[in-house]
Order: structure tokens, then C-alpha cells, then sequence
């Protein structure tokens, strides 16, 4: 008995529901096994996480890393004897060598973690995971960036991002850009570390799904250098919200719980508020056993003296920063012992020790002088000039004046040249991300899974395909493969030729779909010729604007609204605009857009909201 058409379709549709439910459980296995906060907070750590499987600890020891890194040191150590007497996987093997070199960081064994960097490199290519590598090139560049080698640090960086790119690593990708908004605010291109920082917080989602997980720095490290960089704009309550946001996120626990809590301490005293001062204050010394590493303790203690001398508790404040000077010290960073001198030097002057004070700012404007760093060597002398004029003794005062303007000049000249080493650093990147790469060899064993995946998905697309209508569905998908090739064209020519192209993003579900046939080509008249408008979906277009700065893309909104409003004129059109970055997809520029769509609503609701008595 033949069955009927209806019956054919619901057996496809059980089929179909049964498979893609096994497939969806396979998928989220991975996301879901990471390790739960009670483990991850647990004051028996080690020995809970040791009675896991391998691959189970090495989520623990990425998890806690950076903020129990002791913890996480002797659990990597522990599976380094076990991996001795019987060996891991490749893929467990080649993590565990990753989280090795980060944690090397932590204790400040950066040249040890530049050999194993380049080992584990080496071994990624041997076992053919090219994934891995652009994680122990991050390693490699933070610990240049810790032993002062600035043209390293930023070509690793650089690469680091190229090679996260080209294997959609969303881990590395947030990691890298972290990195080089550090290296950004250091040369005081605050904006550049800000794009950097937003987009990282704007995929780190993505990232806690990815696949396979290397390694991911905590979120509250990315909301806490977004603060830093307000900070050293100037912009102390942006600062403030971002800092509170991370003392208020999931992964605030250990060595981070303390170094956010110094620093809401810190911006507090920028602005003035005391009584909150005292409150972070104490809270940050109830913390303080959150710090398990000697060079951790170092800068803690120097940043308790800075808030100390606020306060008022001088002697505190000398004990805290002699402590600190004596750690950097035994850790050969010349360059924190001389800033902690400086914090000493105002708490010498607060004591009325000013003689004490003179002397150690004259010793660290000579080893200012001789380490060349300019910008520290300026504030110096401004301290010592302010002292002078205080006290009267213009002559003096004018000198140091001088000496101050002449080292201003210097750290100009020094800045410009590490900014012309950063943009060298990229364009060498950049033209090694134009020459088509070489294929890579399929990583045989990390894909076992993922072909199996992709494998049943083909399967029941096929059956799919072929119980649809074919010659339809072939037609729909080449007209949408071809639009979504000329977009990526589009953005891959203007970041390959250094150019600005924007997009914008117009909502036109409120016309009637009988109006868009007509509304189109008008639009396409008041475009230049090399723009491009394309149907994103039912409800929205997509205008691609090159050579179009956010000001030049502003002038065409007017042009478009005027257009849109020849069909309806009562309804407000709200278009999104966002701007093209090196490291953009054009998912991630049609989510800008969406953001900006979604503010100017915000902004018009504001501004149309009734003036509250």
C-alpha cells in the first residue's frame, strides 16, 4: 500500500527533529562541561579538580589562571608528572604546554615562557593544530611586552590577530585585541584601545562557545582595562561604571577581586570622594589572600600606598612602599622600583622629611635619564618644581621648569617613534594577510567531531534537498551566495587598500511591500555609482558606502530619509550607521549598525519623553 504525500513529509519532519537533536546535543556537550563557580571558588581546588579527567582539569587550570595562579600552577604541574608517565592526547598535551607559558607569566618567567611559546608553536604545527598557534604567539608578545621589547611585542601581537582571523578564534581574538589595547593606551591612543576593547566585549559570547577552548581571559579583565583606559582619559565616571560592572561579574574571584577593588579605591580619589575611598580601602585589605605571587604582592603594595598617603596614613603608606620597592627590586623591574620612589618621595614630603624626598627624586630622574623613560622623567621634575615654587625658591623652581619642557620633548619624539613601530608592525600584518596563504593541513584529530557533525548535517540536508523543489531552492541560494560574495569583496578591497567604507542599515518594515519595487531604485539614484544597496532581509536594506567617512555617510542618511519620506512622511526613519575596523566581519558591522539604529530610537525617545517638574 503506497503512503500518501502528508505521511512522506511528517515521517521526514520526525526524521529530521530526532537527528538534529542528537546533533544539537553533541555540540553543547562541550559548552556546557565547563567547570562549575562552586569548584572554581572551592578552598579544596586542587584536590576536587584532580579527582576530574585530564581534559577537565585543563578547563580548571584556564579558568583560574590569572586569578589562582598558584592554585593553577600546581595542578599544572601535577598533570605534567602524570603526562610524563602516561601520555595525554595531542590536543590535552598541546593545551597543557599553552596554559604552562600563561602561567609562567604570572610569576614573572618571561623569558622561560618565550622558549616554551616557540616549543609549543612548533608543536602545533607538528601535530597539525594551526589553531593553537596563534594563542602561543599572545604568550610570546606578552612577555616581550614585560621585558621592554616593544617591536616584538607589537609584530606578535599583530600576527597573533592575523593568524586568530584567518581560524576564526574568537578566544584568541579577544586575548589579542586585550593586548594591543594595552599597548594602545601606553601610547596614549585611547580611542584605538577603546574600538579594540568594545569589540572584544562584543564577541567574548561567541568566544565562550567556541568549539574547542584554548584559552580565554576572564571578562572582568576586559570591563577592568576598559575602566583603565577612561582612567587615563580623564573620563573617571565612565571608568567607575565599567570597574563596577567587573566587581559585579561572575568571574570576580581571586587576584582580579583585589586588583578592581584598588582600583575603584583609585578612582574614587580622582574624584574627591573620600568616604568611599575608606570603604574600597578595607574592603581591598580584606582580599589581599587573594594574592599568591610575589610580584602580584608588589604592585598591590604599591597601589595601597598611593591610596594610604590619601588618606593620610603616612606611615602606612612608607611601610607599603618601601615593602613594594624591595620586591620589584629582587624582581629586576627597574622602572616600578623608580615610580614606587616616586610615591615614597610625596610621602617623604608629607612628612615633613623633605630633604629625604629631594634626594630620592633626584636619584630617580637620573635613572629616568638613564632608562629614557621621558614621559616619568617630566612628571619628576614637575614635582620638584612645584616644591621649589612653594617654597619660594623661583630660581630653582624655573630650572626644573626647564628640564621638564626638555623631557616632554623627548617623550614626544619617543611616543611618535613607537607609534610609527605599531603602525609598521600592522602593515607588515596586513600584507600577510593580502597574499593568499597556503592551505592548511586539516587538523585530523581535533576535527574527528566536528566531521562527524558536519557529516550528518550534510545527510539530512540532502534528503532535505531533494524532497524539496531543487531548481528553486539552487536558484534563491545562488543569488544570496553571490550578493553575500560582493559584500565580502567590498570589505576585503577597502581593508586591503587602507580605506574608510561605511554602512548603513534602513529599516523598512514600515512600508507597504507593494511601495519597495519603486522605493529601490529611487535610492539607487541618489547613490554614487561605486555605492552598493543590497535586500538583507524582508524587513531591511543594506547600503555599502566606500570612501565614505561617518561624516560623508551622514550626508546620505539625509538624502535617504528624504527619499523614504516621498511614501511615508508621518513615520520617523531610523537608519544605523557604522563605520568599517581592520578586524570587522560584516556580521560584526551590521551589529554595529543595529547598536547605533538602536541609540538614536533611545535618543529620539528622550528627547520626545516630557521635561519631569
Amino acid at each position: 500500500m503506497m503512503l500518501s504525500k502528508k505521511s512522506i513529509e511528517y515521517n521526514f519532519s520526525r526524521i529530521f527533529a530526532l537527528i538534529f537533536g542528537l546533533t544539537l546535543y553533541l555540540a553543547t556537550t562541550a559548552i556546557f562541561a565547563q567547570p562549575s563557580q562552586r569548584l572554581l571558588l572551592s578552598d579544596d581546588i586542587i584536590a576536587e579538580t584532580q579527582q576530574l579527567s585530564a581534559r577537565k582539569q585543563l578547563d580548571v587550570i584556564s579558568n583560574i589562571n590569572t586569578q589562582r595562579s598558584a592554585d593553577a600552577k600546581t595542578l599544572i604541574d601535577s598533570l605534567e608528572q602524570q603526562h610524563a608517565k602516561q601520555p595525554l592526547a595531542n590536543i590535552d598535551a598541546l593545551r597543557l604546554t599553552l596554559l604552562h607559558c600563561f602561567n609562567l607569566l604570572e610569576f614573572g618567567e618571561f623569558n622561560q615562557a618565550i622558549v616554551l611559546a616557540k616549543q609549543g608553536e612548533s608543536n602545533a604545527r607538528q601535530f597539525k593544530y594551526d589553531t593553537a598557534r596563534p594563542y602561543f604567539i599572545q604568550c610570546q608578545a606578552i612577555a616581550h611586552q614585560s621585558l621592554g621589547n616593544t617591536l616584538q611585542e607589537q609584530q606578535l601581537t599583530e600576527e597573533a590577530l592575523r593568524l586568530a582571523k584567518r581560524y576564526s578564534e574568537t578566544q584568541a581574538i579577544v586575548n589579542s585585541l586585550y593586548a594591543r589595547s594595552r599597548q594602545n593606551t601606553s601610547l596614549e591612543n585611547y580611542n584605538s584601545a577603546i574600538e579594540d576593547l568594545r569589540f572584544a566585549l562584543d564577541i567574548y559570547g561567541e568566544a565562550q562557545n567556541q568549539f574547542q577552548h584554548w584559552y580565554l581571559l576572564p571578562i572582568s579583565y576586559i570591563q577592568s582595562e576598559i575602566s583603565n583606559v577612561f582612567f587615563s582619559m580623564g573620563e573617571y565616571e565612565e571608568a567607575l561604571h565599567f570597574s563596577e560592572l567587573a566587581y559585579k561579574d561572575i568571574s570576580f574571584f581571586g587576584k582580579i577581586k583585589s586588583t578592581v577593588t584598588l582600583n575603584l579605591a583609585l578612582i574614587n580619589i580622582a574624584l574627591n570622594d573620600k568616604a568611599k575611598v575608606l570603604y574600597f580601602l578595607n574592603k581591598a585589605e580584606n582580599v589581599s589572600e587573594n594574592i599568591d605571587s610575589e610580584r602580584d604582592s608588589a604592585n598591590q603594595y604599591a597601589l595601597l600606598a598611593i591610596i594610604h598617603l590619601y588618606v593620610g596614613d603616612y606611615n602606612i603608606a612608607e611601610k607599603l612602599a618601601l615593602s613594594s620597592i624591595e620586591l620589584f627590586t629582587k624582581y629586576q623591574e627597574p622602572i616600578y622600583v623608580m615610580r614606587i620612589k616616586r610615591t615614597l618621595a610625596k610621602v617623604y614630603f608629607a612628612q615633613n622629611k623633605d630633604n629625604q624626598a629631594l634626594s630620592l627624586l633626584n636619584e630617580i630622574i637620573e635613572q629616568a635619564t638613564e632608562l629614557e623613560q621621558f614621559s616619568d622623567l617630566e612628571e619628576f621634575n614637575q614635582i620638584i618644581s612645584q616644591y621649589y615654587a612653594e617654597q619660594n625658591q623661583f630660581e630653582s623652581a624655573y630650572q626644573f621648569q626647564v628640564q621638564r619642557f626638555d623631557a616632554a620633548k623627548q617623550a614626544a619624539a619617543k611616543l611618535n617613534n613607537a607609534h610609527f613601530m605599531q603602525y609598521k608592525a600592522r602593515i607588515t600584518a596586513q600584507s600577510e594577510a593580502s597574499t593568499p596563504p597556503e592551505k592548511p593541513v586539516s587538523n585530523i584529530n581535533q576535527n574527528l567531531t566536528i566531521t562527524a557533525l558536519i557529516i550528518l548535517l550534510l545527510s539530512v540536508g540532502l534528503v532535505l534537498f531533494l524532497a524539496r523543489k531543487p531548481q528553486r531552492l539552487n536558484s534563491v541560494n545562488a543569488q544570496e551566495e553571490d550578493q553575500q560574495q560582493r559584500i565580502d569583496n567590498m570589505l576585503d578591497n577597502a581593508k586591503q587598500g587602507h580605506y574608510q567604507l561605511s554602512m548603513l542599515l534602513i529599516n523598512i518594515n514600515h512600508n507597504n511591500i507593494a511601495d519597495i519595487p519603486f522605493i529601490i531604485p529611487r535610492l539607487k539614484n541618489t547613490l554614487r555609482e561605486q555605492d552598493q544597496l543590497f535586500r538583507h532581509n524582508t524587513n531591511e536594506l543594506i547600503i555599502l558606502l566606500p570612501h565614505a567617512s561617518s561624516v560623508g555617510a551622514a550626508r546620505v542618511i539625509t538624502q535617504i530619509e528624504q527619499v523614504l519620506g516621498e511614501w511615508k512622511s508621518e513615520i520617523k526613519v531610523n537608519i544605523g550607521m557604522a563605520s568599517l575596523q581592520q578586524l570587522d566581519t560584516f556580521e560584526v558591522l551590521v551589529k554595529k549598525a543595529v547598536l547605533n539604529q538602536l541609540n538614536k530610537i533611545k535618543s529620539q525617545e528622550k528627547s520626545n519623553s516630557p521635561d519631569e517638574n
